[in-house]
């Protein structure tokens, strides 16, 4: 009975190893690419706020998200986020058009792509076993 008691211990340790490597994997792809994704947000936002002045610095701007497009497509990550960052480059696609054009009404399918990377991310990181062990902080203090 003691050896059953020590491999279902062992599968556990297992399990919970490949679970951190998991994890860590993604997070570490995160890494890689969380510059660029916050550089296009940046980009998204002064479009909104300073139309005008994104306008007047079109070809500028134009280059910005075309170095972050080749960023992203050229960092080396995993097979799990390659969903997630096909989004985000369509996403800086739908930017590039936007400024190249001057027609806002590509924002929308910005919008989408980031709506759609969003929930690649959260399936990804299986949001709901977050939710469940997660503990706040506030329990602590």
């Amino acid at each position: 009975m003691k050896y059953v008691g020590l491999l279902v211990s062992s599968v556990v340790v297992f399990l919970v190893i490949l679970t951190n490597f998991y994890y860590n994997s993604i997070t570490l792809d995160m890494q890689k690419i969380k510059d660029y994704i916050l550089e296009s947000n940046i980009i998204l936002e002064d479009i909104v706020k300073k139309e005008e002045q994104v306008m007047e610095k079109k070809d500028e701007y134009i280059t910005r998200l075309i170095n972050l497009k080749k960023g992203i497509k050229n960092s080396k990550t995993s097979f799990l986020v390659k969903d997630y960052k096909e989004y985000k480059i369509k996403s800086i696609e739908g930017l590039i058009k936007s400024i190249s054009e001057s027609d806002l009404k590509y924002l929308e399918e910005v919008e989408k792509y980031n709506n759609l990377s969003e929930k690649e991310l959260d399936k990804i990181l299986n949001k709901s076993l977050i939710e469940v062990t997660y503990l706040p902080i506030n329990i602590y203090t």
